[in-house]
């Protein structure tokens, strides 16, 4: 009988520590991507950001993406998908204009996201 409490106290311990991890890591790659948003909203001011700059950036999204779509609302990071779409074809155009409006909600989303990761009452109620 002991075992099994054991048993289930160490598998209760591994699931919590694993979450932690994971949102640990998840929110911090979540900020390092953000403050990379700064700087291309920054190049769209600037008139200077090419398209291959933009498409290496969008990868560093996807790659993010593939990683927390298990944590996060669908909704959200679904936002943030059509957001970097829809950036991708003013950048193709060279319409900073429109492209820096839609970083400029990609970052504001990336700041908001790990917010949702992280447990709390307000969440649940």
């Amino acid at each position: 009988m002991t075992k099994n409490i054991w048993a289930g106290l160490v598998a209760l311990v591994l699931v919590l520590s694993c979450g932690i991890l994971e949102v640990v890591l998840l929110s911090k790659s979540y900020e390092k991507l953000a403050a990379e948003c700064d700087e291309i909203i920054a190049k769209c001011d600037d008139e200077s950001l090419t398209l291959n700059e933009y498409n290496v950036f969008r990868d560093k999204w996807v790659d993010l993406r593939e990683k927390s779509e298990l944590l996060l609302p669908h909704v959200d990071v679904y936002e943030i998908n059509l957001r970097f779409a829809e950036g991708q074809a003013y950048a193709e155009d060279g319409d900073f204009a429109q492209l820096k409006a839609q970083l400029t909600v990609v970052s504001e989303l990336l700041d908001y996201v790990p917010h949702l990761m992280k447990p709390s009452i307000k969440h649940i109620l």
